[in-house]
């Protein structure tokens, strides 16, 4: 083969080096004087030593040399695919497993994602297209947001597309490198180190090969930040402390700050996965998609419970003991939850133990899982269970104060005997500079949360109450912050966040005042607990639900639901004028809270409700009680009619409106293209006016739209008699533009 012309391949690289440039910046740059290396080094507080010379010493050495550099990148990041496989194509299912692992890919269950937009609109997508262009401007995103509650499945998510990268799945066939950075690791590196390292750290590779894997890709980089919230430095954070060059030493934090600011590898990808909000356009620059994960679809749920039994007869009896009860199947939309319900449903089916407990609430279901595990895998431990379960609550205190996830083999061993023995706790090997460190964690983010407000009902009453009010100050101090519209990066926002993050420990502490589910596991094992954490946490719901709304809201609501007590979820609703919680689409799980709360409310005043047109089925019968109700319901469906009918029953409905997705790119090809735009229902009197806007498109380059209004009034009696289906399938097929008042 004829060697190749040294200037047309030192211009090829030179091209295919060009997305890495660091974007310049005179802020932080200092020009030096033309010479062998003439560019704009970086001047900071984190400069460059005789190390971070020497790698760029050796790229360029390596750049001057004739050898046939895309065949040897090639064969580098095949060995990282294959790396990558080993890793993650099987993984253990849990620590008390006889050291079963099963196959990331035959347990993978698709969640349902949606994506949201500025004005609080939204549309599904797939895993597939998360990306794709963005549809305004057809833009790629230079960053993917992916939010998600604790449990809810982002971190498998994660695992499953960095596997499928490495299996060369076409829809990231775009990316040439994948790398992953979890957030909960990166929290453990005291030194300071460059990117390169950074990711030889993470990764198994070494610098040299990530560097010369870098220089020679041609296409996009997409680099996975897991867990943003556990870098609450980066809060902190702002141009000054970023850093411009990826041979940079500093600390972990501070890179990845720089990676989301697009200070270094501007034109890489991100993806970021994170419990609580990333405000949009605050922190991250270029083109972004917000999306969230809102769980398992009804569907999904079975599907899942296929996948995790794997054998029929198992998974027709566990999935139908879910099914009829509409607690369970409609609790099972979120992961963890459901890997819970199943892990316990094997465990006595293996048994013989009966599977029909009663389980209504979130805290119920972690009390019967922790009682299920104490039974059959504790037997050995040196501890007793009271000991056992306070040494987990300590440990676990701990993590939540500090937003920490993973503790040392030091840490650990003080406060649990025999913790590789224990079925709550994950016991791993960190990668370190030289050596390898063993490092302990819940099995589960959500244990943690669970044992920490298990501790503070264990510990003795003075200082019970004393932690629970902390925790509820800290929690509403947050709340309050969250309400400063120009907080900015502060250290205001860093308490908005940490009281997000604490909030799930407000949750399990009200779910363990329920004493007709709780009292027996604690007297099964001699426990104790407080008495007056209940008063508190009553007095602290009914002061904050005449204070907040929306998200705030929503999370009182869900305290009331796991306290479970009719009578104190009606004289708390009773009291307020309005419910607001239209900035919130609602999920499956906040539906059928709302639905316990509603149906033990007599009078509701103002309802202001984003949902679904599914969702809304759950809560269609409690709403019954409302006055005044605005709903916003994305999604027609053909039981849109039936849904108009059956809100125009003894209701005011003083505003409804229904949006449509856009239309698809296959339906703009035919030549007209007609379709109910939004639906708007008011009341005045005792008339209902319903307001059709739907649009016309042609098959122009430039469609026109050509915005048509049809609208009835009529009393609220005919509301309820007319068939809204058909009349909508009539009005949708009608090709013409007119404005029509009837």
């Amino acid at each position: 083969m004829a060697e190749p012309n040294r200037e047309d391949t030192m211009r090829e690289r030179q091209s295919s080096y060009d997305w890495h440039k660091p974007a310049m910046s005179r802020k932080h740059y200092v020009e030096y004087p033309q010479g062998e290396d003439t560019r704009m080094e970086p001047q900071s507080s984190y400069d460059l030593s005789d190390e971070e010379f020497s790698f760029r010493r050796v790229l360029r050495e390596r750049r001057s040399e004739r050898l046939p550099v895309h065949e040897a990148w090639q064969e580098m990041v095949s060995q990282y695919k294959e790396s990558i496989k080993r890793k993650y194509e099987h993984r253990n299912e849990s620590s008390f497993s006889s050291g079963e692992r099963v196959s990331l890919a035959a347990l993978y269950t698709e969640p349902v994602i949606i994506q949201k937009n500025k004005k609080g609109g939204f549309q599904n997508i797939s895993v597939e297209e998360l990306f794709n262009k963005l549809d305004i401007h057809l833009y790629y995103p230079s960053s993917v947001i992916l939010q998600g509650n604790s449990g809810s499945g982002k971190s498998f998510l994660v695992q499953k597309i960095i596997l499928d990268w490495a299996s060369e799945q076409h829809y990231l066939k775009d990316f040439d490198l994948v790398f992953c950075l979890r957030c909960e690791e990166l929290k453990c590196i005291s030194e300071e180190m460059n990117l390169i390292e950074l990711l030889s750290w993470n990764c198994g590779l070494s610098p040299d090969q990530i560097s010369e894997m870098l220089q020679n890709s041609s296409h996009r980089v997409l680099f996975i930040i897991d867990g943003l919230d556990d870098l609450d430095e980066l809060r902190f954070m702002c141009d000054n402390f970023c850093i411009s060059s990826e041979f940079q030493r500093a600390p972990p934090e501070v890179i990845v700050c720089s990676l989301l600011r697009q200070q270094i590898l501007p034109r890489s990808v991100r993806l970021i996965t994170s419990r609580t909000e990333v405000p949009q356009g605050m922190f991250l620059k270029g083109p972004q998609r917000f999306t969230e994960i809102m769980g398992f679809s009804e569907k999904g749920v079975e599907e899942y419970f296929q996948k995790f039994f794997q054998n029929e007869e198992l998974f027709r009896k566990a999935y139908e003991c879910v099914r009829v009860n509409e607690t369970l199947i409609t609790v099972c939309s979120i992961p963890v939850i459901c890997w819970i319900i199943c892990t316990v449903m094997r465990e006595r089916f293996s048994n013989g133990a009966d599977v029909t407990s009663v389980l209504e609430t979130t805290t119920s279901i972690y009390i019967d899982f922790v009682s299920t595990l104490l039974e059959h895998h504790c037997e050995g431990l040196s501890q007793s269970v009271p000991s056992l379960l306070r040494s987990l609550g300590q440990l676990a205190e701990r993590g939540m104060l500090e937003q920490q996830v993973l503790f040392d083999e030091k840490t650990v061993y003080d406060t649990i005997s025999d913790p590789a023995s224990n079925p709550f706790l994950f016991k791993f090997l960190l990668k370190r500079k030289i050596h390898q460190e063993t490092m302990f964690s819940f099995m589960h983010l959500s244990f943690q949360e669970f044992f920490t407000a298990l501790y503070y009902v264990l510990l003795d009453e003075e200082e019970s109450q004393r932690k629970v009010k902390g925790l509820l100050r800290t929690v509403e101090r947050g709340w309050a912050l969250s309400c400063w519209s120009d907080r900015d990066f502060s250290k205001a926002d860093v308490e908005v966040r940490h009281a997000k993050l604490l909030q799930p420990v407000i949750l399990f502490l009200c779910g363990l005042c329920k004493k007709e589910w709780i009292s027996s596991f604690f007297e099964k094992h001699n426990m104790t607990v407080s008495v007056n954490i209940e008063t508190h946490l009553k007095e602290w719901i009914i002061q904050c639900s005449q204070r907040y709304q929306n998200e705030h809201m929503l999370f009182i609501l869900h305290c009331l639901y796991e306290l479970h007590e009719k009578s104190f979820v009606g004289k708390v609703l009773e009291q307020l004028a309005s419910i607001d919680l239209s900035n919130i689409l609602l999920k499956n799980a906040d539906c059928w809270m709302l639905r316990f709360c509603f149906q033990n409310c007599v009078n509701i005043g103002k309802l202001r409700l984003n949902i679904t047109s599914d969702n809304l089925k759950i809560l269609q019968s409690a709403l019954i009680s409302c006055e005044e109700l605005w709903l916003k319901v994305d999604h027609i469906t053909d039981d849109t009619g039936d849904l108009i009918s059956a809100l125009g029953k003894g209701k005011i409905v003083k505003e409804l409106i229904i949006q449509e997705q856009k239309a698809s790119q296959a339906s703009l090809k035919k030549r007209i293209e007609s379709f109910c735009q939004e639906i708007v229902t008011s009341v005045k009197d005792e008339d209902v006016m319903l307001c059709f806007r739907f649009s016309v498109s042609s098959s122009e380059i430039r469609p026109s739209l050509l915005i048509s209004e049809l609208t009835l009034t009529c009393s609220r009696q005919e509301v309820s008699t007319v068939n809204w289906r058909i009349f909508l399938q009539k009005l949708q097929r009608s090709p013409r533009s007119v404005k029509t008042r009837v």
